[in-house]
């Protein structure tokens, strides 16, 4: 905070945030699927060019060892409470978009959403937050 002439000038920087959602069929964002989801499916069934077969390992490796996962089963949140990255996640936002580059190239279509206010946050960590609304 700072004062000026016996103004009050804050200057907060509020925070974005930072979703990739693959679309379906459905009109609804509610419904989109998370990209590690469509990832794992993808390379599961074996869809996946074989040229990202190692990238696509390492991928999945790092976020599974590195990543905090949110509690969702735990916790039972409703099929409305998404994932969201924090805009400070730089790192790991990179890391998404390389999971984004390989679904794109492989025919899904994928969305990047931004917004201030991503709903009521019933989790926090440092890097993202999953937070619980109609709009997303």
């Amino acid at each position: 905070m700072q004062w000026i002439a016996g103004d009050l000038h804050v200057s907060q920087k509020m925070t974005r945030y930072i979703r990739f959602a693959v679309r379906t069929d459905h009109q609804s964002q509610t419904k989109c699927t998370g990209v590690i989801g469509s990832l794992r499916i993808l390379n599961e069934i074996g869809r996946l060019p074989i040229y990202y077969a190692d990238s696509v390992r390492e991928l999945l490796d790092q976020i599974d060892r590195d990543m905090p996962c949110p509690p969702f089963s735990k916790n039972q949140w409703s099929a409305e409470s998404v994932c969201w990255f924090k805009d400070s996640a730089k790192e790991w936002i990179s890391v998404f978009r390389e999971v984004v580059a390989i679904l794109q190239d492989s025919d899904y279509d994928v969305v990047t959403l931004t917004t201030e206010r991503p709903g009521m946050i019933l989790y926090e960590d440092d890097i993202q937050v999953v937070a619980k609304s109609k709009h997303y």
